[in-house]
């Protein structure tokens, strides 16, 4: 049974949202009061449950809304010619593959109303935790689901259904690859964030041969450093213009174990 959450305190640290605010104003989002009561519930939440178990690495106020909230907003960004703009989300089909808090896929709902949005992560009180924040904040047209990206993939009530699919790029980009693009739509798009600290130029050169394999076109690779004061990220997004082979992806844990840059390398 969980602990009962704290109770809202006016005076608190959770009422410092003007970092965020800015910083989605800076997109050309401007949050109304009721999604700012969304985020400012939403961190409270990550607060709480990550003192629990092992929910994120960011637990204090500043490193949600910096790496959290702020750093996600950085994917509406419309940086270096306009491949996104934060209306080209509004109304769109997307998935978040590995979400694990709700990143970034809550974070663009609160900010996106108009988006439906499924998050996928494979670690059961993490969707327990998601199942929770859909319902404490509200939120609707949000699909949260147990299970991994390699069985979901070549599910037809998820293959090649969505126009947007994200996924934070922790894993090789090859390896990602295969556990996104099977998600998108022809002319779907998938964006993976990726830290600036990353080799990203060798990694997607290294991804190239998979992601036309799976059906998307050549990769564009964008450095976007605002909003907020963290690290620049570089936005991979590769468009689909054709459909994924049928084997593809594979079983549980091959595409970690043999990318297909090892298979074609």
């Amino acid at each position: 049974m969980r602990p009962a959450l704290p109770i809202y305190n006016p005076e608190g640290e959770f009422t410092t949202l003007k970092s965020v605010i800015a910083a989605a104003q800076l997109l050309g989002v401007d949050l109304d009061s009721g999604q700012q009561a969304q985020f400012q519930r939403f961190g409270e939440l990550i607060e709480l449950r990550s003192k629990q178990f092992n929910l994120t690495g960011a637990r204090t106020w500043d490193r949600i809304r910096e790496e959290l909230f702020i750093r996600s907003l950085r994917i509406l960004s419309p940086a270096g010619g306009s491949v996104t703009t934060p209306e080209w989300f509004a109304g769109k089909r997307a998935i978040d593959v590995g979400t694990g808090a709700g990143i970034p896929g809550i974070v663009m709902k609160i900010a996106l109303p108009e988006l439906q949005i499924t998050l996928l992560d494979s670690v059961l009180k993490k969707t327990d935790f998601l199942e929770e924040v859909v319902e404490e904040l509200g939120l609707e047209n949000v699909v949260v689901v147990n299970g991994r990206a390699e069985e979901l993939g070549q599910s037809p009530a998820h293959r090649e259904v969505y126009d947007l699919v994200i996924a934070r790029a922790v894993a090789q980009l090859a390896e990602l690859a295969e556990l996104t693009i099977p998600f998108a739509n022809i002319g779907g798009t998938v964006i993976l964030p990726k830290g600036a600290s990353a080799d990203v130029e060798a990694e997607v050169d290294q991804a190239a041969a998979a992601a036309e394999i799976l059906g998307a076109a050549p990769a564009i690779t964008l450095q976007v450093d605002r909003p907020g004061s963290s690290p620049p990220d570089h936005m991979i997004y590769w468009m689909k213009i054709s459909p994924t082979p049928g084997e593809f992806p594979r079983r549980v844990g091959v595409p970690h174990r043999s990318p297909l840059l090892e298979l074609n390398g």
